[in-house]
This record gives structure tokens, sequence and C-alpha cells, in this order.
């Protein structure tokens, strides 16, 4: 059964529209089953009993829970016997015998069974209708004391007020925050560090089975018989531990000497053999991506024991080369090489019990791929840690789907790809996925990207130096170079020979733009590079052009007829003089869709103030009549994003803006209880659905589709 706490409380908020009251409780009250069970008051509003009933029917109708485990009101005594009991306003058990032992003690004060009771407390609930004030108090003076009845060493604690739901556990009998990642301080973490003006989604509450797992997790794990049902997911709630194995992992390789270009394509490479292990064994087979004890405790390459380990993952290897061959053609790991089976083994054994497949994007790339990123690559920190909310905006916007063919010619890490695959609807084809990049890094990552989200089909090309500046994709596939005496102004169709350039339905991309990244001419062979893109010869500077308006042209050429792009580049490219004529013979090129002024600092290794430009690519006929007709272009000066670029450690890094209720002074969450960012993309994505609803019958089927 699929769990959905949403869709059951969607279900009880349904059938209880129009009733004031519940005829029977769903589980004991104080031991026994009640019947009319007021939940609004005289006006029709809801009170704490509504909550509290919405809640334990979530929990039991969205499948994480059986009713027989289940009791509210259930009262401890306290030390005194003339002190007044504590009430548990909900308390989960780990046995459905508890009701008759609950009973058993209150009614013949038999201690043994209070005892039991006692240990087999596994959870409990506080509820409240305070719309989240005071929740410092209530945890402390309630809640807390709660969670400390049980003599479990893992308990698990909720805190329910209108709707939303704060995650609590007991570990090491510390009270800390189930998503650790929401622990300020880990384990050190006192009540002010623990976050409480954020609560959890509905997606992270636990199920009886996990904290059962929790409880019963065996000390000695038998890694070899494990599916990748037996990993678990990394999310925030594993921050801390998965912070922990990548900080070992680095360790290691700064240990062996491998924090260099070697090492960081060793750990891609033994990365993409947990991918390809997972992914060959969703079907309940057997993961060969582990290390054993014995394994682990080898003395020297010799040793019987680690050559069984180097011959597992070797295999895994091998299977795995002839369908990851852009991460696994280049031969990096030296099989006999001690520092590299070193790195290997602190790599897969600190990654062994989690799953990457399994696990929710944006936590893998905040926890994995931009820690291992920015740990190699400290010359070019910023570049590649691109603000997810703005590519999943710039997507939605132009809408790739079905059966288009995408490209992204500064591809990165492939975030652009990733988010167009996830997001289509219909999904499009992995395989009609291209990416370029000058960074053979970069596409070992966007490899990996493209293996977690799709088929591992996209079409990722290294092609070092100037990329695709002076390289295009033909028909067929293949990387063909730009020849300047054939190719000058633009003239990219005219080949020599049969070869026949690739046009794509859309481009999206985010190319390094603005003066301190200019594309000069300083050698005769950069100069005729330039010399085939027509805006090198209606805008340059003496030696030098903005290299953002050498990859708007590129993005315009790479589009087919009607093709769409979507483009990020320097606001000066869309405003200052010096750029006029660019923009002269953009809207000669295209028809320009939408403008999109964002705020300075959205970018991580910039402080410029940055356009993102939406075009479609019309016949000349068709986009002279538009123009003639005066057509709208739509323009919006987005101000809040729904983030800011922090340092820390001279990393500089996203912090998340929350959206403020400014009525009750709380941060407002979505239907899972999710907190909400504090930006605009959303309005405007919607803004902008309506707005083409209302243009020409071209641009409404490219953007949103019939």
């Amino acid at each position: 059964m699929t769990k959905s706490f949403l869709k059951a409380k969607t279900e009880f908020d349904e059938k209880n529209k129009n009733i004031s009251s519940l005829n029977r409780s769903l589980v004991p009250v104080n031991g026994k089953l009640i019947d009319d069970i007021k939940i609004k008051n005289q006006k029709g509003e809801k009170t704490e009993e509504y909550y509290k009933w919405e809640f334990i029917y979530s929990l039991i109708f969205g499948g994480f829970y059986q009713k027989d485990f289940i009791g509210v009101e259930v009262y401890f005594p306290k030390g005194s016997p003339s002190s007044k009991p504590m009430k548990i306003d909900g308390a989960i058990f780990d046995d459905p015998d508890w009701l008759q032992k609950y009973n058993d003690f209150w009614q013949n004060k038999n201690q043994s069974s209070l005892d039991w009771l006692r240990k087999h407390l596994i959870g409990v609930i506080e509820f409240k209708k305070e719309n989240g004030r005071d929740i410092e108090k209530y945890f402390n003076q309630q809640l807390k004391p709660a969670m400390k009845e049980s003599e479990k060493e893992f308990v698990i604690g909720f805190y329910y007020d209108t709707e939303r739901v704060w995650i609590f556990q007991k570990k090491n009998n510390r009270i800390l925050r189930y998503d650790e990642s929401k622990n300020q301080k880990g384990e050190d973490s006192e009540t002010k560090d623990l976050s409480l003006h954020l609560p959890d989604s509905y997606l992270s509450i636990p199920s009886f089975d996990d904290i059962i797992n929790k409880i019963a997790k065996p000390t000695i794990i038998d890694r070899t018989k494990r599916t990748i049902d037996n990993l678990e997911a990394i999310s925030g709630i594993h921050s801390k531990q998965v912070n922990d194995a990548l900080s070992n992992i680095l360790r290691t390789l700064d240990k062996v000497g491998l924090v260099n270009q070697i090492g960081y394509g060793l750990l891609i490479q033994v990365l993409a053999l947990k991918i390809f292990d997972e992914k060959t064994n969703e079907k309940n087979r057997t993961l060969r991506f582990y290390i054993t004890e014995e394994e682990r405790k080898y003395k020297s390459l010799g040793d019987t024991s680690i050559q069984q380990f180097i011959k597992r993952i070797r295999d895994i290897y091998d299977d795995a080369k002839g369908i990851y061959q852009t991460i696994l053609e280049q031969i990096i790991i030296d099989w006999r090489n001690t520092s590299h089976i070193s790195a290997i083994v602190s790599i897969v054994e600190n990654l062994q019990d989690y799953s990457f497949v399994k696990s929710y994007k944006t936590d893998l790339y905040q926890l994995v791929f931009y820690r291992f990123a920015n740990e190699f690559a400290k010359e070019r920190k910023g570049q590649f840690i691109t603000p997810i909310w703005l590519i999943d905006f710039l997507v939605k916007i132009v809408n790739p789907r079905g059966n288009e063919t995408v490209i992204d010619p500064c591809v990165g890490i492939a975030d652009f790809l990733s988010l167009s695959y996830v997001n289509s609807r219909p999904r499009l084809d992995d395989a009609n996925l291209y990416g370029i990049d000058n960074d053979q890094q970069m596409i070992m990552l966007a490899q990996l990207n493209m293996l977690l989200n799709g088929d591992g089909n996209a079409k990722l090309y290294y092609i070092p130096d100037k990329g695709s500046i002076d390289h295009k994709i033909d028909i067929t596939g293949k990387i063909v170079s730009l020849i300047p005496q054939f190719h000058k102004n633009g003239e990219w169709d005219n080949w020599p020979d049969k070869t026949e350039l690739k046009k794509f339905d859309v481009v999206l991309t985010n190319p390094p733009f603005g003066e301190d990244r200019a594309y000069r001419a300083k050698t005769s062979e950069d100069r005729e590079i330039a010399e085939c893109y027509e805006l090198w010869n209606l805008c340059k500077q003496k030696d030098w052009i903005d290299l953002g308006l050498i990859f708007l042209e590129n993005a315009v050429r790479l589009l087919k007829e009607n093709g769409r792009m979507g483009i990020v580049l320097s606001n000066s490219i869309a405003s200052i003089d010096r750029w006029k004529k660019a923009r002269k013979w953009l809207m000669e090129n295209v028809r320009i869709v939408a403008l999109f002024d964002l705020p300075p600092n959205v970018f991580a290794d910039t402080g410029a103030n940055t356009t993102l430009i939406i075009a479609y690519k019309p016949k000349k006929e068709e986009l002279e009549k538009l123009k003639k007709q005066g057509y709208e272009i739509f323009i919006k000066d987005i101000k809040r994003v729904g983030y800011e670029v922090r340092t820390s450690r001279r990393v500089k890094y996203y912090n998340p803006l929350w959206k403020i209720n400014y009525e009750t002074l709380e941060i407002e969450t979505d239907k899972e209880s999710n907190p909400l960012l504090d930006e605009e993309f959303t309005e405007t994505i919607k803004e902008f659905s309506d707005w083409v609803s209302h243009q020409e019958r071209t641009l409404i089927d490219l953007f949103v589709g019939r």
C-alpha cells in the first residue's frame, strides 16, 4: 500500500466538512472507545479536537500505522501518588496488547503493566491549534517530557498544530529533530538550535516499520544479501550521517594524496558503479556494491579478502563500462595501486548503506554532488553550484516535452537537462537530450546526474578549450568543427561536403557572461573562430566581446524552425548602449517571448544583474509579420527568488528565505506541510501561462501545447 498522509487528510476533511461531531472514536480514548466527539465549535470552526482526529485518521488510513497500536489521552502516573498524572495526547506502541496492559494498570494498579507500557511506547503525539505559536514552550513542557516516559532508546515525537507537523526523535537520550538538517548544532543542539520555525513535510512522516527498524537495527549487518529495499534514501533526515560519510571519504583521499583531478575522476567512476549496481538490481537482486568487515581489515593488496572485494567491484565496472561509456571510457582506476584501492574502500564503506536511486534529488545534489564538487574544483567555486530554483523556473517556462530534442551548449552538471526530463509531460526521451562542456569533470558529473534522472542515454560531449563555440553536433550525432573559411558571419550551413548540423527544438543554457569572461581574440585562430559569429562582426570592442553574446548567437543558430530557447545573460546585454546592435540582431532573428530581470547576487559566482531571455525562431516571413503587428512581450522584474547567497569558510552556498505570514508571523507551508520559499517564480509561471493563452497560435502550441 502506497503511503499518503495528504490523501488521507483530504479524505477526512471531505468527509467531515459538514459535520460538527464524530459518531465514535477511531482509537481508544483513555483506554476505551467513546461516542459523540465534538470537533467544531458553535460557529462551525475547527477545534483542536478536529485536528487531533484528522491526524490520527491520516496516520491510519494513510498507511503509516494500524489503529490497534494507537491510543489518545493516554495517562502515565507521576512520581508522587498525589500528583496529577501526565496526559499524553497521543501514544503509539509496538504491540497491540498495550490496551489490555493500560487498563490493567489503571484498574488494578499492576506495576508490571506500567513497566511494560514504558518499554513498548515508541511514539508520542502532541496536538494543538495554535498556528505555530509558542511551539518552544509546548515542546519543552509537554512533548519532550512525554517522549522521556518511554524506556526505548529510539522514540518518535509528533507535534501537530493546525495541519502542520513537527517531527522529533529521542536518540542517545537527546531529543532532536527527526530531520537532522534542522539540528543546527548536530547532536549537541539545544531547543534554540532545533529550527522550530520550520515544520516538516508530510512526506517525512516515518511509518511503524521505519520506527521498528530504527529500534531493532542490528549492530552487525549482513551486507552480502541486501537488495535496494534495504538501503536508506538520502534526505535531510540523514544529513549528519551523510556529511560524516563524505568527510570520511575526503579525509581518506587527502591521506592517500588523491585530492586532485585523478581522485575526482576516480570518485565519479565509483559513484557511477554504485548507481549502476542499484539500477540493475531494482528487481530484488542482491547488491554487489558493499565491503565486509573482513575485507575492510586487509593488511596488503595480496590478502585474499581484499582481492575478493576488488574482483566484486571490478565485475561491476566491467558490466557497466559498455553502458556508461562517457564516465568509464577513461582508464582512471589502477586496481593494483594501493592508494586507489584505499580510496575505493572508503567510498564503498561510507556510501554502501544509502541509495542514490531512491533519494530525493535535491537532497542528493546538496549533500553529495556539490560537496564533492566544491572540494575538487576550488578554483571554480560557484560555477557548478547552480541555483536549482532558477533552473526549475526556466524549464517550466520553456516547457520541453514529448519527442522534442533539447541541448545545453554549456551543460555543466546537466541540471537543465535533468530537470527538463523530470518535469516533462509527456516524458522526454533522454536519448534526445544533448550537452557540451569544456570541462571533463563536469561532463562526468553531468553523466551521473542523467543516470540518476533518466536511463543514462543523454548525449554528453567533452570538448576541450572552446567547447560548443567552435564545435557543433551533426545530424548523425558526431562532433564537427566549424571551418572559418566556409562559416564566416554565421553561415554555418555552408559546408564543403554533405555535413548537416543538427538543429534542436529547445536550447536551455546559462553560459559564462560579463566583461571578466570576455571572448578575447588573442591569436589568429581565436579571431578566425570569432569571425564565424555575426555578433562578433557587429559588436566587437577592439579585440573582445562579451562571451554571453557568442553563446546567445550559438543558441539561436542551434534552433530549428519554431525552436525555442531560454538563456541566462547579463542584464547589460539587454540594456546598455554598447550592445544595442546585438539586441537589434536578436529581434531580427527570433520572436522575443519574455524577459525576466533578476536581482543581483542570484548566482554564487557573480554579483551581476541578470536577465532571462525567452524566445522562439519562426520563419523569416512570419517574424516580419509579427513585428509589423507589434507583438507583445511578457516582461517581469523578479525581486524575490527564495534564497540568498552566503559564504561559510570561503565556500558560497544558497541559504533559503522562507515566506512569512505577516498576520501570524509564521512561515507559510504548502498542502504537504513543506515550508514555502519567499519567491515569485511560482506565481510568475501562472501569470506567464495565462498571458500565453492570449498570444498567437504558434506561441501557444510551443509553450503550452494544445
